[in-house]
Order: structure tokens, then sequence, then C-alpha cells
């Protein structure tokens, strides 16, 4: 008879017994590295660096260069037994200057300009603008952002074929520059004709998400969804108008990136470190996940060391709640890829073990929508942290009950095991997630006594160890999680 002073023990393979004395350590907030000439091949040591996410920038690169770089993610994924998501960010719709006869135009302070819609070649004194409906969206007072935040100008007048602007900060303005109208109300089409055909690539491809530019409100995202089975949508937070739809954007995606590049120039650059902090800390109560992006550690494109804000940068978003943190020129181009992760890791690992942590955006109890596999995901990180266990381990079809566990944000790291590669992967970018491949076995205790032995055979858990479960009954049912057990690895899994 089983009692509590003396549980039963199982009989364990000769090689777990008395090993696993290393378990290697948890890592709370994952690395997103894009994938460029500079990385395409040292994927296994971004893996082992600390990569959980690979980004392909479908604004660069032929059809052809993401075929091979998406064949190479998965060899090298395979060959490590790590599982990595994909990540295929679509350009959108982009608003560009046209050209100018000597390539590039200066504009001082004080200057007036005419600014036309369109693509060609300037004449003297114009500016040239791919936004269609620019005299309709832009009036009076207006700001237009040139060359992605460097010039600034603001709008005196709208004619008949032009608008004429004031320059309030100077600088050159090249071809093809981005342009920004944070104060006007500009069309325009999302998905592009573009992002469709790139839709498409993605899907053979078999990506695990895609990066949705520019979304302004939730409606364009169902769109998308249709067009993308089965891909999570990843928002890209980098327009006021997204900023003031943001709640239902939550509810129609399925992640966010706080993309700092151009939320940087639709908004004062001193209102952004303040609006990240409210992007993550909602995502987090609307069971969203994170990526924070942009020039995170932009001095390693050529440097080997980072510089001491880099660091506090990144360090600020891990504690501001971020599941992800995002590399790009850094890994794409860079002369260090493989520190630029390593480094990113270290960052955010040490960030983690501060008390600050701590008070990290969690989700709290919601008595009014505890269904039983938010009841039960509840259960789970309020036992893990009262009785301190090693690792929270979950069962899951689909990924649902390993998102809730990770907006909670358990104290302790969530083995998230799942028959469904699709699901494996797509769960490397939750925070306090490490997701495994696991097949499913006919009864709640087998899979927990093969769970256990796969845990000790990865290095994760040792004999002794303390741990939850989280499953449900009937076994391979979706939405069917409403067990938890308290077990110690090593003994008895049965329930009776």
């Amino acid at each position: 008879m089983q009692t509590a002073q003396s549980p039963r023990r199982r009989r364990l393979p000769a090689r777990f017994l008395g090993s696993s004395k290393h378990v290697e350590p948890p890592r709370f907030t994952k690395v997103v590295a894009t994938i460029g000439p500079a990385s395409e091949d040292l994927l296994v040591d971004l893996i082992e660096a600390g990569m959980s996410v690979a980004r392909l920038n479908f604004s660069h690169g032929t059809a052809e260069d993401h075929r091979s770089r998406m064949e190479k993610i998965r060899e090298a994924s395979t060959a490590l037994m790590t599982p990595v998501a994909v990540l295929a960010d679509l350009p959108g719709p982009k608003m560009r200057t046209g050209k100018f006869p000597d390539g590039v135009i200066q504009l001082n302070d004080g200057d007036v300009v005419q600014v036309k819609p369109g693509q060609g070649m300037a004449g003297p004194g114009e500016v040239l603008v791919g936004v269609d409906d620019l005299l309709e969206a832009v009036q009076p007072g207006h700001r237009i952002v040139l060359a992605d935040g460097q010039v600034l100008l603001e709008t005196l007048s709208v004619g008949a074929e032009s608008v004429e602007a004031r320059v309030l900060r100077a600088g050159p303005v090249g071809n093809r520059k981005g342009v920004h109208l944070p104060d006007s109300n500009v069309r325009y089409d999302l998905p592009t004709d573009e992002d469709r055909e790139l839709i498409k690539l993605a899907c053979e491809l078999g990506v695990d998400m895609l990066g949705i530019s520019f979304v302004g409100n939730a409606s364009e995202l169902e769109e998308i969804r249709g067009l993308a089975p089965g891909i999570q949508l990843v928002s890209k937070i980098e327009r006021k108008a997204a900023l003031k739809n943001l709640d239902s954007i939550l509810e129609a995606t399925d992640g966010l990136m706080v993309a700092r590049g151009d939320l940087g120039v639709e908004l004062d650059l001193e209102q952004l470190p303040l609006v990240q902090k409210e992007i993550l800390r909602r995502s987090v109560l609307a069971g969203v996940y994170s990526i924070t992006a942009t020039e995170m550690l932009e001095s390693m494109i050529e440097a080997g060391r980072p510089t001491r804000a880099e660091v506090t940068d990144v360090a600020n978003a891990v504690l501001d709640g971020t599941d992800a943190v995002m590399l790009s020129a850094e890994t794409a181009v860079g002369k260090h890829p493989r520190e630029a992760v390593a480094t990113m890791a270290r960052i955010a690992r040490v960030a983690e073990q501060s008390g600050i942590y701590a008070r990290r955006p969690k989700l709290s109890a919601a008595p009014e929508k505890s269904y039983f596999s938010r009841a039960t995901a509840m259960a789970a990180v309020h036992v893990a942290n009262q009785v301190d266990v090693d690792r929270i381990v979950c069962f899951s079809e689909t990924g649902n009950t390993v998102r809730l566990l990770s907006r909670f944000r358990p104290n302790a790291e969530i083995v998230a095991l799942s028959p469904r590669p699709d699901t494996v992967r797509q769960m490397a970018v939750l925070a306090h997630v490490r997701p495994l491949l696991f097949r499913q076995e006919p009864t709640l205790e087998a899979m927990i006594d093969t769970a256990a032995d796969l845990l000790l055979a990865r290095q994760i858990v040792k004999i002794g160890d303390r741990v939850v479960f989280v499953g449900g009954v009937p076994v391979g049912f979706a939405r069917s999680t409403n067990v938890l057990k308290l077990h110690r690895i090593g003994e008895d899994s049965r329930f009776a």
C-alpha cells in the first residue's frame, strides 16, 4: 500500500539510477534571430547559443534564398533535437519617397518644399512620396516624416496638386526612403499584392508564424488568417492607429511585435519607452505573446561587444515582461552573429535572476473566466510557486494550456510536451516554456512515466526532483485539461 511516508518507487532503467546530477538550467526569455547571408551557415551555432525563433525577412532576398534558409533551419533543429520556430516577416505597405536627380536632396531648416504623390523623379524643390491619397489625407499642421525619422516637415497648405510644407528638422533625403504621416488617416490595402504572393511562399515553406507589418486594425488580420491557415499571426505594432486599436488587435492576433523602428518615427521618441511597457503589459493580460525588436544590439553589427546602453535596453525589455527579444541586422548581415545571440541570452538570464523580474507583468486570477483549462493552469502555477517545484510539465495537443501557463509567468520552467511538431515549434517563442516532441500514450499514467524518462534522458530533471504534471483525461482530446498531479521523479505515477 502506498502511504505518504513510503511512496512506491518505479523500476528505472539503470542509466538513470544515481545519474542526472547535472540539470540543464531553464531559459525563460526567448531569442529571435534574423537569418541572412552572415548566419545561414551558422545555424547550429545560433541554436546552441540560445536562438529559439529564426526570422526570415521577406523584405530582402529571393524566394530561393528563403527556401534554402528554411531547409537549413529545419536540418539544424533536427540535428540538435531542439525545436525552432520560423517567423516569416512580410514587408507590408511601406510608404517611400520617389527619386531625386542626384539621388539625394538636402533639406535645410525653414525650407519650403512641394510634396507630391508619386514615385517618379522629383523636380526642383519637390519631394515625391508613394501615397496615392496624400492630398486627401494631409491637412495643415500635419507632420510629414521623411528618411525614417531623420527629416521632419510641417504641412502649411494643401493645393490641387501638392502639399506645401516647411522643414522643421533638416537633413538629407535619398531615393526610396521611408515616409510616415503620423497625423493623417492614410488609406492602403493590407495585405498588399506583394504580401499575398509572399504568404503563398510562407505556406509552401511551412513557416510557423507570419509577421504582419503596419497593422492598423483587427479586420486586416481576418483576411490574412484566411490566406494562411495554421500559421500564427504576429501583429507588428508600428503605427499610431495600431495603438488606438490595440484591444481589438489583441483579440484577433496570436502575438505582438513591438516594432520600435517605425513606431519611434510615428511617436515622439521620448514616449517610446512607456509605450513599450504598456504594450507588453497588455499583451500578457490578453494572453498574447510578445516580441521586442529593433536596434537591440545594433552596435554588434560591427563590434564584438554591445554598448552599455544596449545591454540596459535588452534587460529592461525582459523586466517589462516580453516573451522574446529580437536581433535583426546583427545576425542577418553582422560580423558577429553567434556572439550577438549568446550575448542577448546572457543578458536575459541575468535579468531573470533579479528580484525585479519577480514583479514582471503576469496574468492574474479571473474567476469569471475560470473554465477547466484556465483553472487547472492557474492552480498548477499556484502550487508550483508555493511548493517550489522544479518544473511544470504540461501535455498539450494544441498548445492552448501551455500559452495560459506562460501568461501566469510561474517561477518554474514549463516543459511543454506535444505529439504535434507544428504545436511544438509554435510554443518555442513562449516565455518560460521549453517545448518537446512527445509521443502520445494510451493512459495519463503511462504518459507521466514516459515523460519522466524523457526528462531524465534530456537532463532536464534528476531523480527526486518535484514536478507538477498538467494534463487531461480522456487522453488525446483537445480542450480536456483537467488533471493536476504533484509528482517526485522516480516514484510510481499510478493514481490508485
